[in-house]
């Protein structure tokens, strides 16, 4: 019987943790400045959107006195400013995430871009979880994605050099019969003389 002895008090019941509030960061990020939409999560709108330097400092403090009050998750737009403010809010220990442009829902009718709309509508939509991260590259491959893409623009200018000299060639009566690369340096050697 001793065995099968049943409890009759109660477990101590652990007195909960208060769970830290999650505030989304809704960022369009430009060159020299950055538009920053504060959005809580039980609020209806943003409770403040801002505009700051694009400085890594200025950016580091502001987001570390706003997450006093909650945990920070971040999203913005993927763009010619690269992967910097990822790598950097994830060194300081923030959630960002790099949303595919062509994959934000839009209101039909808006065709005209503004900063703070577009802070405010990527925290409200960060937080109905409708936005589509991309996949972000090692700092390797993003390397190596710069030089096959400078490989590119040097292929496509030394082309469309070479058909604005054979067309002012053409202009002048200069004609190009041969084919390849000695037929250019046959043209060009040809008009020197």
């Amino acid at each position: 019987m001793s065995s099968l002895a049943v409890r009759t008090s109660k477990p101590a019941l652990a007195t909960p943790t208060p769970a830290r509030t999650i505030i989304h960061l809704g960022m369009d990020v430009h060159k020299d400045s950055i538009t920053i939409a504060v959005l809580p999560h039980g609020a209806k709108a943003p409770t403040r959107v801002e505009r700051l330097p694009n400085e890594l400092p200025t950016l580091k403090k502001w987001i570390d006195r706003l997450a006093r009050d909650g945990e920070i998750h971040a999203c913005y737009e993927a763009s010619g400013a690269g992967y910097v403010l990822h790598r950097a809010m994830r060194d300081w220990g923030y959630a960002c995430a790099v949303i595919a442009p062509s994959l934000i829902p839009k209101r039909a009718g808006v065709h005209r871009k503004h900063d703070t709309r577009d802070a405010a509508d990527l925290a409200r939509l960060d937080r109905a979880g409708e936005l589509v991260p991309v996949r972000i590259p090692s700092e390797a491959d993003e390397r190596v994605r710069d030089v096959v893409r400078c490989r590119e623009t040097f292929q496509r200018e030394i082309l469309k050099s070479r058909h604005y000299i054979l067309k002012f060639l053409a202009t002048r009566g200069a004609s190009c019969s041969a084919r390849g690369r000695t037929g250019a340096r046959r043209i060009c050697s040809g008009c020197s003389t």
